[in-house]
């Protein structure tokens, strides 16, 4: 079953559902959890679980709502409502899981859209950078299949048993949530498989303010996780982007430690091509290889300041009620084609 957690309706999240009607594996049940009653494409696959709390829920809740409604799936495939699979995504999916018996579920990268806006694509080659998610760059570009302990849900997918031994998502973590189930899942020795073939589309947030706004959420749940011992949280990795600050830092701080003007512009000047040459597909214009350098320093001061934030406080604000517990939720499925059988 493939699982959609939508906060509102946007021209993305139409062509997320465009693409899910095109799935070619049967049977298939596509279930689209929002706070309001939606108006999905006319599709027996498509149903729709109204939360009914009148206000934000989580992806998380939302995610258990959808277990609630559809307890029989044998595997549940997550995706972000901004993000769309190709075809054969499914098909794929469960080639990978019967390959792998043992693995708790699998995921796979998110790739650039080829229309997404100029500000999206600087975003993109942020993130596809290795100067901006070092090893955790697999997540954005296409790389070698391997075993790992921490997923993105906007390509996931996760066997019912294992969701069950966990309890669910059972959080109301907006953002990070993601983390805190697989790392339940690690804990019981339930992996996930990551492998290049399932592969989905997906939006990023232009650079400025929104995807710095996303990256600053992001490095407060990891900081809030290093602080309540999370030990995987405290991994070498994660400490990347006050290197990389670091780095900036001493570079700007050449001229006053009696470095010639001219030798420090030019080592800046070079450190900055290598960057730009580094953050970016060959498919991007000389402009957004340009920026790469400016957007991965805007990118890795966001995450450090949130990071430094939850290390201080340990809690983070989050949205929503425990809704999966409420008798408000109502589920709809989408009617029957005139044109198709049934």
């Amino acid at each position: 079953m493939v699982v959609i957690p939508v906060a509102r309706y946007h021209e993305r999240l139409a062509r997320c559902l465009e693409a899910c009607s095109r799935l070619t594996y049967e049977p298939r049940t596509i279930c689209v959890v929002s706070d309001d009653p939606l108006e999905l494409p006319h599709d027996q696959h498509f149903i729709n679980v109204v939360t009914g709390a009148g206000g934000l829920t989580g992806p998380g809740a939302k995610r258990d709502l959808a277990t609630l409604a559809c307890p029989d799936a044998g595997v549940y495939a997550y995706l972000d409502d901004d993000a769309y699979p190709p075809p054969q995504w499914l098909d794929e999916a469960a080639a990978v899981l019967d390959q792998h018996p043992d693995a708790a579920g699998a995921g796979g990268p998110g790739l650039m859209p080829d229309d997404q806006t100029f500000w999206e694509r600087v975003s993109s080659a942020v993130l596809g950078s290795p100067a901006g998610s070092g090893p955790l760059r697999f997540r954005f570009v296409l790389e070698a299949a391997r075993d790992c302990d921490d997923f993105p849900a906007y390509d996931m997918f996760v066997r019912r048993p294992w969701l069950t031994s966990v309890g669910g998502w059972a959080t109301n973590w907006y953002g990070g949530e993601d983390t805190t189930l697989c790392a339940r899942l690690a804990d019981r020795g339930g992996l996930l498989r990551y492998d290049p073939r399932l592969f989905v589309f997906h939006y990023r947030r232009p650079l400025w303010p929104a995807h710095a706004w996303q990256i600053y959420n992001v490095g407060r749940s990891r900081g809030c996780f290093i602080r309540a011992k999370d030990s995987r949280s405290r991994r070498l990795a994660f400490a990347g982007p006050f290197a990389f600050l670091a780095g900036v830092l001493g570079f700007a701080l050449l001229p006053f430690s009696g470095v010639p003007v001219a030798v420090a512009l030019g080592a800046a000047a070079c450190a900055y091509t290598a960057l730009a040459l580094l953050g970016s597909t060959p498919s991007d214009d000389w402009r957004v290889r340009l920026l790469t350098p400016l957007g991965l320093i805007i990118h890795h001061a966001a995450y450090a300041a949130g990071l430094t934030l939850g290390l201080l406080t340990g809690k983070r604000t989050v949205r929503g009620e425990d809704i999966t517990r409420s008798a408000s939720w109502s589920t709809e499925r989408s009617p029957t084609p005139n044109s198709g059988p049934g």
